[in-house]
């Protein structure tokens, strides 16, 4: 998919690439979009952890730094179709922080649907990557975690505000 595109690879290229069955393929991912899925969810658990955990910029910045190392050959999952894929796997990883959060606080059901509340997280976190990507990566990465666990703190306040992000 880096090489060709999303739309340019099968499950064939990939089996063959693999050296495995096209079956083997299916019966693991169910297809293309599950493999994704599967090669979403590492750099994902950060992110989805700025919902119910404190982080610090300093253990998040590594992560960026991957994202920033990597931005040339990775700029795919940062465009559509890739991004929609990875912001809706990043809102199901959230989600369930969500309604744990919600949950411990005893207050009953948040105003917003609960996926909406993370896919808005999902995305916007996805987008602020990709913004500081696509303007030549200037601003630090311990900077641009800094942001991201307060934007993300902020989110989850003001649109579940009966789930508020644990310090």
């Amino acid at each position: 998919m880096l090489e060709r595109g999303y739309e340019a690879v099968t499950v064939n290229d990939v089996a063959e690439r693999a050296n495995v069955g096209r079956s083997t393929l299916y019966a693991h991912f169910g297809g293309l979009d599950g493999m994704l899925k599967e090669s979403m969810t590492n750099p994902s658990q950060p992110l989805a952890a700025l919902v119910d955990r404190s982080l610090t910029p300093q253990q998040l910045a590594p992560l960026f730094e991957h994202f920033k190392d990597q931005r040339k050959r990775n700029r795919v999952f940062f465009a559509p179709p890739l991004r929609g894929l990875w912001v809706r796997r990043l809102a199901e990883l959230i989600e369930p922080r969500l309604a744990g959060l919600a949950q411990d606080g005893g207050l009953g059901p948040p105003p917003l649907p609960l996926s909406f509340v993370a896919t808005q997280v999902a995305d916007s976190q996805i987008a602020l990557v990709a913004n500081w990507l696509s303007q030549g990566a200037g601003a630090p990465s311990e900077t641009v975690a800094a942001a991201m666990i307060a934007m993300t703190r902020a989110m989850v306040g003001a649109l579940a505000p009966c789930a508020e992000a644990g310090d």
